[in-house]
């Protein structure tokens, strides 16, 4: 492991010029370091010929290579057996193709550097709700997005990918006529199966102008009548094809009170999103603090930009569930009340979102590894202990496991827990990850035969 200098002299020799390696001291923080791999080096690759000599080189002298751009998938598989991370933001070269309408960019790009290639051509494109997030780790494993509801998940809108599997072998335009059965799998499992060195998706001419209108409602020390009255109002709203809502649980600077955060997102002009939102926009509801404003396509996630910030520890979790009981939010407000008041977790939040699923509903099971067991959930939630001291691991834990446990119990239907596989706890069973054992069991035959030693162990574990 401690073979630094020899792994640098040996493998530059086999990378281009614009690669790059460094030891320990250059490792890429992650949105999760409670996980995070310590490798004895990170390479920076240039082009998609480095990382098949990267990992080539890795099988021949019995390194564990892992890859990643955005570093946002949560709690890391076996990340202890990683000896070389492969950042891929080198690779985040972009070409919109406006007659064929879909765009083609590199396995490194993050989600803010494809909108904003996009909207400069005056396009729409699926993307992850924040600016820093790896786009390929996230459309592999589904893809949510502000414009889940009018062009479905991310996964939804892939056209072809180039793959490295684990013997360094590239196999370009990998889709659904080339290889059937490996795009099926990639589609909802695809980090279990190579890395993604170029992908094209299609993308879908601006409506409005490409201007959307947003909405932020904070309420600080809110009352349990106050939780129930906002509650009602979002459960309530009928979620049209333009609209999404993020609510969260945060201790709002400057003063650090615990509040009630609402965003609210349409597509369309303002006055049609007032009327959509007329329910939570009441008055008598009466925030703290109301904002709103027109933002132009390549400032879609702004507002989310603070909330990913590397380098916290996050052993949190993210399930989809069918409904949400009010029992059930004041029983999670209250320990995440209770957890974030620890010394050093007051940027812990729990996040709820909802979109219209009419769209994804379309996609079918027989189409990608994502299935309907995701598709249709009401909400999705997002658990995410934040802080920097290891000593409060066994705590978060703690009330990442209790917060699951309520939403498994009150808000999930029986015997169906879904887990959204980048957001999936170290032990979760596979069946509660890609939707029932018979599709488990397809995916690991064809697991077997694109990686049978599970070199690619990190997300999707067969031990």
């Amino acid at each position: 492991m401690e073979n630094f200098q020899e792994y640098l002299a040996e493998i530059t020799s086999r990378l281009s010029l614009g690669a790059k390696v460094v030891g320990r001291e250059g490792t890429v923080e992650r949105f999760d370091q409670s996980t995070a791999p310590d490798p004895v080096m990170t390479v920076f690759p240039h082009s998609e010929e480095d990382v098949i000599e990267v990992v080539r080189y890795c099988r021949e002298k019995g390194l564990k290579c892992f890859a990643q751009s955005g570093g946002h998938s949560w709690r890391v598989k076996n990340h202890r057996t990683i000896d070389v991370v492969i950042c891929m933001r080198g690779l985040n070269k972009v070409f919109v193709d406006e007659p064929v309408q879909t765009v083609t960019f590199g396995g490194g790009i993050i989600v803010g550097e494809l909108i904003n290639a996009v909207a400069e051509k005056e396009f729409d494109v699926t993307t992850g709700l924040a600016n820093t997030v790896g786009v390929v780790g996230a459309f592999l494993c589904g893809g949510l997005g502000r414009y889940v509801g009018r062009y479905g998940y991310g996964v939804d809108n892939l056209v072809a990918v180039n793959l490295v599997d684990s013997d360094g072998t590239i196999h370009r335009n990998v889709n659904g006529t080339t290889n059937p059965e490996l795009w099926w799998a990639i589609r909802g499992a695809g980090a279990a199966f190579g890395i993604i060195t170029k992908a094209t998706m299609k993308i879908y001419p601006q409506t409005n102008g490409g201007l959307s209108w947003t909405c932020t409602l904070i309420f600080s020390n809110p009352s349990r009548e106050t939780i129930e009255k906002v509650f009602k109002a979002i459960n309530s709203t009928h979620y049209g094809d333009s609209m999404f809502v993020l609510f969260s649980f945060a201790f709002v600077p400057p003063m650090g009170y615990p509040s009630l955060v609402i965003a609210l997102w349409f597509y369309g002009p303002e006055s049609q999103a007032e009327k959509a939102w007329e329910r939570v926009l009441d008055p008598s509801l009466r925030p703290d603090f109301k904002q709103t404003a027109i933002l132009p396509a390549e400032r879609l996630n702004d507002s989310n930009d603070a909330t990913c910030l590397a380098g916290y520890r996050r052993p949190g979790i993210a399930m989809g569930i069918e409904r949400l009981e009010i029992t059930a939010f004041f029983e999670i407000w209250d320990l995440w009340l209770e957890f974030g008041q620890s010394k050093d977790a007051e940027n812990s939040v729990v996040v709820m979102e909802r979109f219209s699923k009419e769209k994804a509903l379309e996609t079918s099971d027989e189409e990608t590894a994502f299935s309907r067991f995701h598709r249709g959930i009401v909400y999705e939630v997002s658990i995410a202990p934040a802080y920097k001291d290891a000593k409060l691991d066994q705590k978060a834990n703690e009330f990442t496991s209790k917060v699951r446990d309520v939403l498994i119990q009150k808000c999930s239907d029986p015997g169906k827990i879904r887990a959204y596989p980048t957001g999936s706890g170290l032990n979760e069973p596979l069946e509660n990850i890609f939707g029932g054992k018979e599709r488990v069991e397809k995916l690991l035959s064809i697991k077997k035969k694109w990686d049978p030693e599970n070199y690619w162990g990190a997300f999707f574990d067969t031990e």
